[in-house]
């Protein structure tokens, strides 16, 4: 009896391994690391450009486990020969999420990838509704004290000729996926002229 209830123990558990592993698989093969969204967002804290685009990335200033790597990849991006002639339409946004920090350090954060990133500081009251608006997770870190748990996502948005701004596209592969994201912005671009 003992060695029947240790048989179907471990069926049971080799399962539960197996079944999320198979739908991986399954699944891995379908999924393109983009989420199309096409959803108008309030977000005034962005600041009115000359840019019809803009990639956005939510961080912290200091953070070097997530934002250092994805603010690097995405100063390749940018300084790759294929971004070159989007340039000036597609600015890029670095969106600090720790508000105790000086309202200047996020600027000089993210000029240490590129000079021509932005750098954004948000209040706490303008911090209240991100995670509605693109779907941001972030919380103080219960491991380690005075760092940030936060998702590690890209945001493509766009302004259109009244102003509006548009969610349009969350990327979320990592290492990000330059080819989809310039395909992205040129397809949007075109359908602008």
């Amino acid at each position: 009896m003992n060695k029947k209830i240790i048989l179907a123990v471990t069926l049971f558990v080799l399962l539960l391994i197996a079944v999320p592993f198979v739908q991986g698989l399954f699944f891995a093969q379908q999924t393109t690391g983009k989420i199309m969204i096409n959803k108008p967002i309030n977000a005034p804290y962005l600041k009115d450009t000359n840019k019809d685009l803009t990639l956005i990335f939510f961080g912290y200033v200091g953070c070097v486990r997530v934002c250092t790597p994805i603010l690097h990849q995405l100063d390749d991006l940018y300084d790759s020969s294929a971004f070159a002639p989007l340039k000036p339409f597609v600015g890029v946004s670095f969106i600090n999420l720790m508000p105790e920090l000086g309202t200047n350090q996020p600027q000089a954060f993210a000029e240490s990838f590129n000079p021509q990133f932005e750098g954004v500081y948000l209040t706490q009251k303008e911090l209240m509704g991100i995670d509605r608006e693109f779907s941001v997770f972030f919380s103080k870190s219960l491991s380690e004290k005075g760092e940030i748990d936060h998702s590690d996502h890209l945001y493509l948005i766009e302004r259109d000729n009244s102003g509006l701004v548009v969610l349009k596209n969350i990327y979320t592969t990592h290492p990000i996926n330059k080819a989809l994201i310039v395909s992205d912005i040129q397809k949007l671009l075109n359908e602008k002229k």
